[in-house]
């Protein structure tokens, strides 16, 4: 029977007691091991959420562009979002009075994605893409799984000096992996956008 108070919230620091609980070691309250969770924690955010287009970190934002277009090629520069991890969609504003009637007759555009920054010829850019979460919560259980899972795979290289440790646990990752994007790739469908680009993204 379950006691009350017990939390079941989820923290940077429960994941990263994961990870590190797989290779044997202390916890994050060790100096050494959260100094190691702390160098290797994003990489394993972003390389997970990278491979997915994972619906509970997805945003959509619209750009306005940046004052200084670019020198050729273009005729306008969208500075891309700070948090951005991955790029799922790239639209061009419909010509209208700017109400967001016109958001709905978006459509694909072309466009170049460089240096922190998106140069199309439109100019009003509507754009998808995965955000780096702040808060863990947000994130399904197999996603922190998968994430402690590549995580314990990065901190073994560092801490536990055994290849065949290391290679289960890049097996492991993978697997937990391709589980989070099954569990996510099932939480919603709307038939009334079956087709509309801008609703139903390729999701790979």
């Amino acid at each position: 029977m379950l006691k009350n108070g017990v939390d079941y919230s989820a923290s940077w620091e429960q994941i990263c007691d994961r990870a590190l609980g797989r290779l044997g070691a202390d916890g994050v309250d060790n100096e050494n091991s959260a100094e190691y969770c702390e160098r290797y924690l994003p990489e394993a955010v972003e390389h997970v959420l990278g491979q997915f287009d994972f619906t509970f970190a997805r945003k959509r934002e619209r750009l306005a562009p940046d004052t200084e277009p670019p020198a050729f090629g273009w005729k306008y520069r969208f500075n891309l979002p700070v948090s951005l991890i991955r790029l799922t969609g790239v639209y061009g504003g419909h010509p209208g009075n700017g109400t967001d009637a016109d958001f709905n007759e978006t459509r694909r555009v072309p466009y170049q994605a460089e240096n922190g920054a998106i140069l199309a010829n439109t100019g009003e850019l509507f754009i998808i893409y995965t955000e780096r979460p702040d808060d863990p919560n947000r994130l399904t259980q197999g996603a922190r799984k998968a994430i402690s899972t590549y995580l314990a795979y990065l901190l073994s290289t560092a801490i536990a000096s055994n290849e065949q440790l290391t290679g289960l646990l890049l097996q492991e990752a993978a697997q937990a992996i391709e589980t989070a994007k099954k569990e996510d790739a099932q939480t919603g469908y709307d038939p009334a956008f079956e087709g509309e680009p801008f609703h139903t993204e390729a999701r790979k």
